[in-house]
């Protein structure tokens, strides 16, 4: 893959960072720098780390070791992220980690709400990177960080209320107007926190997302949900641009690393995303009156690219990334008004 030099130089900036800052705010910098390689502009990573590294915290200590026999106990314990990476780099050091990710990808679906799904986005952004440079001897880097990833994703791990698990005869489109909405969203600041409250007072969520249909493609039916919560950003997103976002970038992370994975993890990779799409949706699109599509022609991907940089804010970088893939399979020029949204609302 074209920029692999600036995406491992990245990556050992970013090495002795901790995976979050801030008081619960992920850590973005490896999944920024790898879309902004995609994006083509791997240029830009090294002045864009310049700025971001100051925001971050370093990296914390290990202070147990998560062993085969203990870690499920270790699940959910983000005092337990250095631990968790040391165990999964053990793991990366003596198996290929095709073999590492297909074993952690369903003990961790459960959880993908996990730090609002960054932990999935996170790994699945190493895992795609590890792939573009299969051949390369240096991949050294990108190992080390797709154990940073998946042990982010296990020590942030959080499964929501409600089982959701497609049974019914609705599409996405029709199963996203049947689900229950808050009146509005509940207090506090970190979208996980406000997730676990908002399905906790409602109790018919579940029901109402399990009356999407099955699907007969996972891996589609996963890019036709990127697809639909595009348009629903677009709608809903400036009232909570983070928060809607995530709908995208989620699925769009996910899709891209199935090749990756054995192909039966397909199915319970949608029906876990679906579940937190509809719950980021079913919890804060109360009180929202919904835009309408942007009409006109839409701004050329490259001018998109331009902007996302321009802004250097790590979401708008990684969801003009999902829309560009998007857009790649299916020229909607709705992924392209994404885009540009995105830029406008936090180019701030």
């Amino acid at each position: 893959m074209p920029g692999n030099d600036a995406l491992d130089e990245g990556l050992g900036r970013l090495a002795a960072t901790g995976p979050e800052y801030g008081g619960g705010l992920s850590n973005h910098g490896p999944m920024a720098a790898e879309a902004l390689v995609r994006l083509g502009r791997a240029d830009a990573v090294g002045h864009w780390l310049d700025g971001y590294l100051r925001r971050l915290d370093e990296a914390p200590r290990a202070s147990d070791r998560v062993t085969d026999e203990n870690w499920r106990e270790a699940l959910g314990r983000l005092n337990r992220v250095a631990d968790w990476e040391a165990y999964l780099g053990e793991q990366l050091g003596s198996e290929p980690w095709r073999d590492v990710l297909a074993r952690w990808w369903p003990r961790l679906l459960p959880g993908v709400a996990a730090a609002a799904t960054h932990g999935i986005i996170r790994t699945a952004h190493a895992a795609r990177s590890l792939a573009a440079a299969e051949d390369d001897a240096s991949a050294g880097p990108r190992n080390d960080e797709l154990a940073c990833a998946l042990g982010y994703w296990a020590a942030s791990y959080v499964e929501l209320p409600g089982s959701a698990r497609p049974r019914g005869d609705l599409d996405v489109a029709d199963a996203v107007r049947a689900l229950p909405v808050l009146p509005e969203p509940p207090a506090g600041r970190l979208i996980t926190v406000r997730l676990k409250a908002g399905l906790a007072a409602q109790p018919g969520f579940g029901a109402a997302a399990a009356r999407i249909r099955r699907p007969a493609d996972p891996a589609e039916a996963l890019r036709d949900l990127a697809g639909e919560f595009t348009a629903i950003f677009l709608g809903y997103g400036r009232a909570q641009p983070i928060t809607f976002l995530h709908a995208v970038t989620a699925p769009v992370a996910a899709y891209s690393a199935l090749p990756l994975l054995p192909g039966e993890l397909a199915r319970p990779t949608y029906d876990a995303l679906w579940q937190v799409a509809a719950a980021l949706y079913s919890v804060h699109a109360g009180g929202v009156t919904p835009e309408p599509l942007p009409a006109g022609p839409p701004p050329a991907l490259e001018d998109l690219a331009d902007r996302a940089v321009a802004t250097g804010d790590e979401h708008a970088i990684k969801l003009t990334e999902a829309c560009a893939r998007l857009h790649a399979r299916t020229p909607d020029p709705v992924f392209l008004y994404a885009a540009a949204r995105a830029s406008d609302l936090l180019g701030g």
